[in-house]
């Protein structure tokens, strides 16, 4: 009965004060402003923990048993070292080679790499046309993988690419 009693008056005290719109619409304002700043930081937090849940689990994992999870096909979108996004979808393969690395199959064995897990980075190592590309992947918690890439002789210029796991 108090809370109701405690809202009337101050309905009642909004209704007296001359500005009473404004001062609403300014609440409202401030409300829906607030709500969506908090919003968008609870996400980027919400991303966080995801990403230290799945390096987490990562980590928990035996080497062997992480580089499993990745075993797969992936699609390729990504950017040149001059930033021309590439035509068209590649696609990349992940098995496990019988030493225990990971072995890399762009299109149909086109180009062929290494690869190894270091913490929640896949580094891979590969050729192409004589030049030396050297790819660092980070493993996104969707099973994704992402980064840059670069060869020896684009004097530090990097590609990025993102590997999406086919189902």
């Amino acid at each position: 009965m108090s809370i109701t009693i405690g809202l009337s008056n101050c309905v009642t005290a909004i209704n007296q004060h001359k500005n009473a719109g404004i001062l609403a619409a300014s609440l409202v304002a401030a409300g829906a402003l607030g709500g969506w700043g908090i919003s968008a930081t609870l996400v980027e937090s919400a991303r966080a923990v995801e990403t230290m849940r799945w390096d987490a689990e990562l980590a928990k994992l035996p080497l062997d048993q992480a580089k499993a999870a990745l075993v797969g096909s992936y699609s390729v979108t990504g950017t040149d070292p001059d930033g021309v996004p590439y035509s068209g979808t590649k696609v990349v393969a992940i098995s496990l080679a019988p030493s225990g690395a990971l072995e890399f199959d762009w299109d149909d064995g086109t180009f062929v790499g290494v690869g190894q897990i270091v913490d929640n980075v896949v580094a891979v190592a590969y050729a192409v046309k004589g030049r030396t590309v050297i790819a660092l992947m980070s493993i996104n918690p969707d099973g994704s993988l992402s980064g840059n890439w670069l060869r020896r002789t684009d004097r530090g210029s990097k590609g990025t690419e993102t590997w999406k796991k086919k189902t």
